[in-house]
């Protein structure tokens, strides 16, 4: 009997010590694939583009960076005094727009990033529409086509989105034109936008 237990004793230590080797070289646990479990693109109030995102099965504390941004941006703006829009309007189309600069974002401890990058329209006057005093130029409607969210150190795409609209100024019974999609891409950037 103490025989017995005295062999299963010693298959049992030889049986943890051989999980704790392959343990320790990593044998049996597959780290999972790095993999957007939420990716969104939306505009905020301002008619910036917002990015949010989770991504799991990261490298710990791995470095990972970030592309938030869109082939195209068209912004209408147009004069108002007092708040009340007194016109003229303009348009204004960039292209390639993102972030300043590359977004690098540390992960976490358990291989997960979640975020959010926001992309700025640029500050534009259109085609040059003259505001005479006392009416300010302001933004009054954009439309950015082609966004997308990229994990660029693994190239993984998280989220597409084709067009994107935001109203951002009442005109009362004026209509402003927003170019489409298709407009903006063919047409060259103004104020430097490229």
């Amino acid at each position: 009997m103490k025989q017995t237990l005295r062999n299963q004793a010693k298959r049992t230590g030889v049986a943890l010590a051989a999980m704790a080797a392959f343990t320790a070289l990593g044998t049996g646990t597959a780290q999972a694939a790095p993999t957007f479990t939420r990716a969104d693109i939306t505009l905020d109030v301002a008619g910036n583009l917002t990015c949010g995102f989770r991504e799991t099965g990261l490298g710990a504390y791995s470095l990972i960076t970030y592309g938030c941004g869109a082939q195209a941006l068209g912004v209408v703006s147009g004069c108002f005094a007092r708040n009340k829009f007194v016109g003229p309007t303009s348009t204004a189309v960039f292209h390639n727009v993102t972030a300043e600069e590359s977004v690098a974002l540390l992960a976490k401890n358990n291989g997960t990033v979640n975020s959010t990058i926001t992309v700025e329209a640029p500050e534009s006057h259109g085609g040059g529409e003259t505001c005479t005093e006392p009416a300010e130029s302001q933004p009054i409607a954009v439309r950015w086509c082609n966004a997308s969210l990229v994990d660029m150190t693994n190239g993984i795409v998280g989220a597409t989105a084709s067009e994107l609209f935001a109203q951002l100024a009442r005109t009362g019974t004026s209509v402003i034109v927003v170019p489409s999609c298709a407009e903006l891409i063919a047409t060259p950037p103004t104020n430097g936008g490229d």
